[in-house]
């Protein structure tokens, strides 16, 4: 089973494609798009070129996105709203099932604790997949989103 993590945001979006084969987990491919437009339409239309060509590239049959989060700026979640919209219709484009998560299940489930910061995820990361280096915290939340897609051993949610 081929899964995409994507870590949604209107300035840089993450992607991570894990391969899960019995109980192992693979890395194939992470990274980021990085928006270039200040006109957040543009914008949206950059996160959707780039996500639609990995997803043609490697096709994948399972989308895991980050569940929102309440936000001190109403302007921020709305972005980050418009975002995760693209993606979700993306994913449904392609007939992929798609699942969220809270940040705190994804850190819980890979570190043991929910409130774990940042350096505790990327290092549990990059230890599963065996990785030297990530690049970006948005590439290693994607990967963390599927990683923990393919071992957890709760009740599989659907979105919608």
């Amino acid at each position: 089973m081929l899964i995409i993590g994507v870590d949604p945001g209107s300035n840089v979006t993450g992607y991570g494609l894990v391969e899960k084969d019995g109980v192992r987990s693979k890395h194939v491919c992470s990274g980021v798009i990085r928006t270039s437009s200040s006109k957040q339409s543009k914008r949206l239309l950059e996160i959707h070129a780039g996500l639609d060509e990995i997803i043609r590239e490697y096709n994948p049959s399972v989308m895991v996105v980050e569940s929102l989060f309440h936000a001190n700026n109403s302007q921020s979640l709305i972005k980050l709203s418009q975002a995760r919209g693209v993606i979700l219709l993306l994913g449904e484009s392609y007939n992929m099932t798609i699942f969220e998560y809270s940040p705190m299940e994804i850190k819980k489930g890979l570190t043991g604790y929910g409130r774990a910061e940042k350096d505790q995820m990327v290092f549990m990361v990059k230890k599963i997949l065996g990785l030297p280096t990530l690049k970006s915290p948005d590439q290693a939340d994607a990967l963390a989103m599927a990683l923990y897609h393919s071992h957890m051993s709760l009740p599989q949610r659907a979105v919608g």
